[in-house]
């Protein structure tokens, strides 16, 4: 298992993501994260979880977190409290429970990236004081290269939580001077130029950042940068304090002042003609130190075909021509993949936005749990932005991001656009900025940029993805069913994953039984869980009419999203639809009573838009896909409109 704090929260388990989503959760498993192979007591927990006064049923309900921890992430259970003995290495990792509180046993605290942190830099400090400063910055820069944003930026944080994220900040902050100090003592200043560059930006009124950033330009040929950076600072530190730099600063002022340029030259420093290279100990990580967040969920690993969609993106967001924000569409049916699709392109194409990557699912907006405002002060806050400085409002919010990220590359992927007055108020604000925005729907197009409208996978692709997430091979007289099998999914990639997920942990089953249940229930292929967790919510289900707390995305679910998203009428046509034999009818067909003031060929319009009808080209012909016309048959709660 592996556990992700500084960033985003990531967990991953025998290589697959399996971070919870649930707020609580979340909150929950960081503590016993930052204290793993410690007990955690419940008087912490509570104080954490409810900071005023816990409830009655504060111990039922801590209870109801850790059983879900366990379910979610696979993890074992020992009776008996933190402190129990030794865990059998084979059982780990496990959660430790008992009277006095919990405590996460793990293996390994490598597992853990903000200890592989702290082992890194202290590994660093230790070479240091042995006079190894090359294998020093080595070890200190892979230190800084573990963060991929600011310490648990998407975990809700009560007051033990936001102590430790603001000590691990501090403790980056630290040793990003370090690695900076000594780059500068190897004779390295150009290696150092972008991390310090961006590090004054965050902290502007940090003296040792803003000395180390002069001394950098200086020693690389930048005599009149680094004098601006110490004006900068100076103006700042007058304005908003009353102060004057200190007296080091002001001395490091007076020696730049005083050389006449000859100096750096003849102690064997470059001008700089480019934009300086990163030290290879650090890569790209100290190049995105703070503001630089990188929220990109992990590249998919069982992604399959799209290889001329991947490419022509990738091409798209790497362009430099003209002045404009590069928006790039994604659209197309439920479970066709086009989330899996914007993150595998954002993740070719980061090279060419060193400022940050920001992920925003809007997927909670749209059920109602929560606001667009929170979404774009959370993406501010991971760029820097205190939270406590924030505006409320919408509109102040647009107009602060607008604003950061106006001289800056960051590519934005905004996940589950439903409509265009959302994907305003996200858009970044600099040229060299880029967007991708997948939606259900294909009636935005904020700009001239680049749409993209996913297809199925062909046979192949799909047996390529069904042999990925299986991992076995299959008999021969096995592939026969398995093709059936496939298709059954009709080339939707969150199809093809459900059965092969369902038969990957059940090792035991052969595909011809999984084939013959789905012959007898029609149902199950669209609840099958296809393995991606998916947010807890407290809305109904439209199948069970219960609440969903901990479920995983399915195709039912990603078809009734869709469908509880459209007006009135639009449901009342589609039904009509997806009730009609023949499957395929045309236009003249359609006999639909006038809703709303629209005709029936509008409200089609509108439902090709969506991707919930199909129009056949060329044939002006339209189809409900089989799998959509089984889901809606499900689907109750639905009232005939008068005409």
């Amino acid at each position: 298992m592996e556990l992700d704090l500084l960033g985003s929260l990531r967990v991953r388990r025998d290589g697959k993501d399996a971070t919870p989503s649930a707020p609580k959760l979340r909150q929950v498993l960081a503590l016993l994260v930052l204290n793993a192979n410690s007990p955690v007591s419940l008087g912490h927990l509570y104080e954490e979880l409810w900071p005023e006064q816990p409830p009655p049923t504060a111990a039922t309900t801590l209870r109801t977190y850790t059983h879900q921890l366990c379910r979610e992430l696979g993890l074992a259970t020992v009776e008996g409290g933190g402190g129990s003995g030794p865990v059998p290495h084979q059982r780990l990792p496990a959660l430790l429970t008992g009277a006095g509180g919990y405590e996460l046993r793990l293996g390994t605290s490598h597992a853990v990236d903000a200890y592989r942190f702290e082992h890194l830099v202290h590994k660093g400090q230790s070479e240091h004081r042995g006079g190894a400063l090359e294998a020093a910055a080595r070890s200190i820069g892979e230190a800084l290269a573990v963060w991929r944003g600011r310490a648990l930026v998407d975990v809700p944080t009560g007051r033990r939580l936001s102590a430790w994220a603001t000590q691990l900040e501090e403790r980056r902050r630290h040793t990003l001077a370090q690695w900076c100090g000594l780059e500068l003592r190897l004779g390295r200043p150009q290696t150092v130029v972008d991390a310090l560059s961006a590090a004054v930006r965050a902290h502007p009124l940090h003296e040792t950042f803003t000395g180390q950033l002069m001394q950098a330009l200086y020693r690389s040929g930048h005599r009149p940068e680094a004098l601006a950076v110490f004006r900068d600072l100076r103006t700042r530190l007058v304005d908003e304090l009353g102060v004057e730099p200190s007296a080091e600063l002001q001395d490091l002022r007076r020696r730049i002042l005083g050389d006449d340029g000859r100096r750096h030259e003849r102690a064997g420093a470059h001008p700089v003609v480019s934009r300086p290279a990163v030290h290879p100990a650090v890569h790209p990580a100290v190049r995105s130190c703070p503001p630089g967040p990188a929220q990109l969920p992990a590249d998919p690993v069982d992604f399959v075909g799209r290889t001329t969609e991947v490419a022509r993106l990738e091409t798209f967001l790497g362009s430099r021509s003209g002045t404009g924000v590069r928006v790039a569409e994604v659209h197309g049916p439920p479970g066709m993949g086009k989330t899996a699709l914007a993150v595998r392109a954002a993740h070719r194409a980061r090279q060419h936005f060193p400022d940050g990557r920001l992920f925003i699912d809007l997927s909670t907006v749209n059920e109602g749990s929560a606001q667009l405002a929170d979404m774009l002060a959370a993406g501010l806050s991971a760029c820097g932005t205190g939270r406590e400085t924030l505006p409320g409002g919408l509109d102040e919010l647009s107009r602060l991001f607008r604003d950061w990220t106006a001289d800056r590359r960051v590519l934005v992927v905004v996940d589950d656009v439903l409509a265009a007055s959302q994907l305003r108020a996200l858009m970044p604000g600099g040229p060299g900025c880029a967007v991708i925005a997948t939606s259900r729907c294909r009636a935005h197009s904020l700009s001239a940029g680049r749409e993209i409208v996913l297809s199925a996978l062909s046979g192949g692709e799909a047996r390529t993805l069904y042999d990925r997430v299986t991992g076995v091979r299959l008999r021969q007289d096995e592939a026969v069913a398995r093709d059936e099998l496939l298709g059954m999914c009709e080339g939707l990639p969150l199809a093809v994953r459900a059965v092969a997920g369902h038969l990957a942990g059940r090792p035991g089953r052969s595909v011809a039984r999984l084939v013959e249940r789905l012959r007898n229930d029609p149902g199950l292929l669209l609840r099958l869980p296809a393995g991606t967790q998916s947010r807890v919510t407290g809305t109904q289900s439209p199948v069970t009419g219960t609440q969903s707390l901990t479920g995983t995305q399915s195709l039912m679910s990603t078809i009734a999203s869709s469908y509880h998203h459209l007006p009135h009428p639009h449901r009342w046509l589609l039904h009509r639809l997806a009730g009609r034999e023949p499957s395929r009818w045309h236009l003249h067909e359609v006999t639909a009573p006038p809703l709303g003031g629209e005709d029936d060929e509008t409200l089609l319009e509108y439902l090709v838009d969506v991707h919930l009808v199909h129009e056949v080209p060329g044939q002006d012909a339209y189809v409900v896909p089989e799998l959509t016309r089984r889901a809606l048959s499900l689907l109750d709660g639905f009232v005939t409109p008068s005409r």
